[in-house]
């Protein structure tokens, strides 16, 4: 193989290991912000408002990841401190709009996760925070 194949292929892997990092820590940092555990009312009691949510924060953090992969500098150890840092305070950013939007939505953002009926509020909520997310890449490179 080629000496450049090669770099490709270890950038492209380290690159990737480092975007599921990020997403994996949005993850916590959400179940963290919603009632219960989300993994547990996703894929045990199968909730479908607490599915949506936790999709379109994983939607939006993908944006924001992708963004800044995409943007990054050539040099890797650079490329790699960017993402980073840009994807940390993507999922800083996406938490607190998850704790605004909460405090706007009438009644509790709470129930409605944990409602075993789909509501057409976690859709709006889900829209919302995959637009918020879109916006959060613009403005992060």
């Amino acid at each position: 193989m080629a000496p450049e194949l090669l770099i490709d292929v270890r950038d492209t892997v380290v690159y990737f290991v480092l975007s599921l990092f990020v997403l994996l820590i949005g993850f916590g940092v959400l179940d963290l912000l919603t009632p219960g555990k989300l993994y547990r009312a996703v894929f045990v009691d199968h909730l479908p408002n607490a599915a949506i949510v936790a999709i379109a924060q994983q939607i939006g953090l993908g944006i924001i990841v992708v963004t800044a992969v995409l943007g990054s500098p050539e040099s890797l150890i650079e490329g790699v401190t960017e993402v980073v840092v840009i994807g940390l305070l993507g999922v800083a950013l996406q938490s607190i709009a998850l704790v605004v939007l909460e405090m706007l939505i009438p009644g509790r953002f709470r129930d409605l996760v944990l409602d075993h009926k789909l509501r057409s509020g976690a859709i709006a909520a889900g829209v919302l925070l995959v637009v918020i997310a879109a916006v959060n890449a613009a403005c992060l490179t």
